[in-house]
């Protein structure tokens, strides 16, 4: 084939490619996946739920331990708090229980804690651990597995946390007022972060809370239209007494009346999970401040400046118990950092987690299960990636208007434009030092080594 026939035969080609009918039959092709891979996740998510009989034997558990506290305070209460109450439990987990007593006179928690737990030990086959001094007092309980649990049963019982179970109403809020999309994304990206090692507050990664924080933040504030309203910026219909939007000085008002909420409020986005899903992933690897950014679903994103949660790091080492690498914000905690616990490999890790999904699911394969199961294929190294010495600049926080994440905003900013010339300017940089100093090393010892070569393997000119 003759350069010109190559030439005419490549023009033909992209011609073709960019024409009208491939271009629909992309988009038809895009279409059929996104809708086949919200089937999955819907499939998938089904899977995962609570069982009846597994939701009754807990309230049982509940309703005996609830029985038992009351012989020591008459006038308790065990609530349900965090997933198990909030909608976004998986099966099989764990129970987190929060005892409040009415009576202006009660035992102090450490108290409390000595006490049910030697009463637990004598009336019930549960394996108890009090903590009594621990920096929240909390029992720890365990059951051995049974028919209607055959993982057994785990829970934890602590004392007065009631901004705890405030923040569980608000939770649980958000999840039913689209149950079809929070859920289904929430209770999939737990599942995911699990298998893909990077849901481990201890080892320096994002405890399944933080997730859930991410996706509501995201729904909120990052999509356009948004998928959620702020529950927290919705005025009360009535004037409230602070005495009852406030807690240990702390502002806990929102919107709850969710059937009143579905009269007032529609969502004008129609986007299907799996592409919310898709823009999730892709705005967390690509999009979102991690340099200077708070994701916060109180009031979208904040610079850290303004929470006093920016970084300091030494030039001469690394600090592996520095906070504030990846910052979100707590709803009603607001001075409290919920990703406080996630090192700087663990941030490397996580956001290279986010990276890896959002490849997985541009590339489309032609069943939408198997881009499900490589998402969630188990990643068999325990330990975080180590992140590289290099830090790169920081990004300008943009402004606090919801934007599309297909809209590329970020690469229209010209802060970004300018951080990220900066960026590759000072990689450049740094690479040419790099190789500079290990020729001038080289050049520096190279008479040494020579003499040595010479003496002691015979190397050398005659």
């Amino acid at each position: 084939m003759s350069p010109q026939t190559t030439h005419q035969h490549y023009r033909d080609v992209n011609s073709a490619s960019s024409s009208p009918t491939s271009q629909r039959l992309r988009q038809l092709t895009k279409q059929h996946f996104v809708a086949e891979l919200s089937q999955c996740l819907f499939d998938f998510v089904i899977q995962l739920l609570p069982t009846q009989e597994e939701l009754a034997v807990k309230e049982d558990v509940r309703k005996l331990l609830e029985r038992l506290i009351r012989t020591i305070e008459p006038d308790s209460r065990l609530l349900s708090f965090g997933s198990t109450a909030n909608g976004f439990s998986l099966r099989n987990s764990d129970m987190d229980l929060c005892c409040l007593i009415d009576s202006e006179e009660r035992l102090a928690a450490s108290d409390l804690v000595t006490m049910l737990g030697d009463l637990l030990e004598r009336e019930t086959k549960f394996h108890v651990k009090p903590l009594p001094h621990a920096r929240i007092p909390i029992v720890k309980l365990s059951l051995d597995p049974s028919p209607g649990l055959p993982l057994g049963i785990a829970c934890d019982i602590g004392f007065e946390n009631r901004l705890a179970l405030e923040n569980t109403r608000l939770l649980m809020c958000y999840a039913m007022i689209d149950p079809t999309r929070v859920r289904t994304m929430v209770l999939f990206l737990k599942v995911w972060s699990k298998r893909r090692k990077i849901n481990s507050p201890y080892k320096g990664t994002l405890s399944s809370y933080g997730y859930v924080l991410l996706v509501i933040y995201f729904l909120v504030h990052v999509k356009n239209p948004p998928v959620l309203p702020n529950l927290q910026q919705m005025p009360p219909l009535r004037p409230i007494p602070k005495e009852e939007t406030h807690m240990g000085g702390h502002n806990t008002w929102f919107f709850d009346d969710i059937d009143l909420l579905r009269q007032r409020w529609h969502s004008e986005n129609s986007e299907t999970v799996a592409e919310l899903l898709i823009d999730f992933f892709r705005y967390f690897s690509r999009d979102f401040v991690y340099n200077g950014g708070v994701a916060s679903i109180r009031a979208g994103l904040l610079k850290k400046e303004s929470k006093g949660w920016q970084n300091e790091v030494s030039a001469s080492r690394y600090d592996a118990r520095e906070r504030n690498r990846l910052c979100i914000e707590d709803p009603f905690e607001t001075d409290y950092n919920v990703a406080r616990c996630v090192t700087k490999d663990g941030l490397y890790t996580i956001r290279g987690e986010f990276m890896r999904a959002s490849r997985v699911l541009a590339t489309r394969p032609e069943r939408a299960i198997l881009a499900l199961a490589d998402l969630c294929d188990e990643r068999k190294d325990e330990d975080l990636v180590t992140a590289p010495l290099f830090y790169a600049p920081s990004r300008q926080v943009p402004p606090q208007t919801p934007y599309s994440v297909g809209s590329r905003y970020m690469n229209q900013d010209p802060h970004y434009r300018v951080n990220k010339y900066l960026f590759a300017r000072r990689r450049n940089i740094w690479l040419q030092n790099e190789v500079s100093g290990l020729v001038r090393h080289l050049l520096k010892h190279l008479p040494q080594t020579i003499h040595y070569m010479r003496v002691n393997w015979g190397w050398g000119w005659s």
